[in-house]
């Protein structure tokens, strides 16, 4: 009992740290050390992100986009994707973890940064 208690006590801990890392992140909280700690989270998902290899697709990688399989000509025949409608529209790269972002996204669906900053 006492451990499912600890657990939920870090779960909401840990939802109460994303929120405050989104809030900073959009000017609303300005504490020195929670936007120092804010910062520190950022650089660790650049990190994180490019660890994983994450990065702005580039069609002459011969790497799908969407599932990071190998393409040639206009479709993935791993899953499908339209290469060159993908490649028609601009790529937008989250400036903190270089994650690719849809042009319509205020916010980087990976580390929460609002566009352009």
């Amino acid at each position: 009992m006492a451990v499912d208690q600890r657990n939920m006590k870090v779960q909401k801990l840990v939802e109460m740290g994303e929120r405050v890392h989104l809030l900073v992140r959009l000017n609303q909280l300005g504490d020195s050390e929670l936007v120092a700690l804010s910062a520190q989270v950022s650089e660790l998902d650049k990190v994180i992100n490019a660890g994983l290899g994450k990065k702005a697709p580039v069609r002459e990688s011969g790497l799908c986009p969407s599932c990071n399989a190998s393409f040639e000509g206009s479709f993935c025949s791993g899953c499908g994707q339209n290469i060159d409608a993908f490649f028609s529209k601009p790529i937008i790269v989250c400036a903190s973890c270089q994650c690719v972002m849809e042009a319509d996204d205020i916010f980087c669906g990976v580390c929460g940064s609002k566009k352009g900053e």
